[in-house]
């Protein structure tokens, strides 16, 4: 089996390439940073170096794979994310119909099944329906909020103890660890089996309020941790203050608003798939040893 992946530095497709790497898969990697996996390709994955954004790099990347899984990244310097996002799957497209790919596994999001009102992620709506018309047996991975979001927030848990959102703190979500998102992604690519159009959403184990989510995470650090809700004109500001266009400022504000009103959840609840990793777990193995690390370093 071939396996083409596009975006391998992340925390998602780092963990799935070594997976699949274990797994004995021909891997191709598809970056535009190869010193960030030269490790993998020490192991025997194919590295093509290019940029997302040129169609014919991409097709040319992914000539003779049995399946391409699929991340459409952010990009936080266009002015519109969404239609990045809707040129990003046009290019995704191409590929699968150029090279008559059977298989593409795509990460989505949680809410992906609305079609306005959530920001960035209507855009992974966007992608998913793109790629449903080309003829390749699709499965869309939708996972929830990331766990790993909480590194965004490292600076000021380091100096206020605060996690800054505008978000309430009793709202509720079923925070994921991208290592079972990956763990997931593996699974469905080593599957051969399935066929057709499917969805997979992923949760993780406990439906959690941002406010104990905080303090789990400050438990872990052995400090206290709250949770403080902005306003979003003092998140546009921050937003702004880091380099962020005013629009897509509000696009991220509205996926906020989607979070808070609790709209981002799984189309069918019932049958999403569960996650292990606890928040707990995540705090202690992953977010305090990342933090040591982060915060030594400054």
């Amino acid at each position: 089996m071939k396996v083409a992946i596009n975006t391998p530095t992340g925390n998602i497709g780092r963990a799935l390439t070594d997976r699949l790497l274990n797994s004995g898969v021909d891997l191709v990697l598809l970056t535009r940073s190869p010193d960030k996996v030269r490790e993998f390709a020490d192991r025997g994955a194919a590295v093509k170096v290019g940029n997302l954004e040129e169609a014919g790099y991409v097709v040319g990347a992914t000539k003779g794979v049995d399946v391409l899984f699929w991340l459409t990244p952010p990009n936080y310097s266009t002015d519109d994310l969404r239609s990045y996002q809707n040129e990003l799957g046009d290019v995704a497209v191409k590929a699968v119909t150029e090279n008559k790919i059977p298989r593409v596994v795509d990460l989505s999001s949680v809410g992906a099944h609305l079609r306005a009102g959530t920001g960035p992620i209507a855009g992974l709506g966007d992608v998913e329906k793109k790629l449903e018309k080309t003829d390749a047996h699709i499965t869309h991975l939708r996972p929830g909020f990331f766990m790993e979001n909480y590194f965004m927030a490292v600076e000021t848990i380091a100096k206020d103890g605060a996690v800054y959102l505008p978000i309430k703190g009793q709202a509720r979500m079923a925070m994921i660890a991208t290592a079972d998102i990956a763990q997931a992604a593996a699974e469905r690519i080593l599957d051969t089996t399935w066929t057709g159009r499917s969805v997979i959403e992923l949760i993780g184990p406990a439906d959690l309020t941002f406010e104990g989510a905080a303090r789990t995470i400050g438990s872990a650090l052995g400090r206290e941790v709250k949770h403080v809700t902005t306003t979003p004109d003092q998140m546009r500001q921050a937003l702004t203050g880091m380099g962020v266009s005013s629009k897509l400022a509000d696009s991220f504000l509205e996926m906020y608003g989607a979070f808070d009103a609790g709209r981002v959840a799984p189309e069918s609840p019932g049958s999403a798939r569960i996650a292990k990793t606890t928040l707990d777990q995540f705090a202690k193995d992953v977010f305090r040893p990342g933090f040591e690390a982060m915060t030594q370093q400054k």
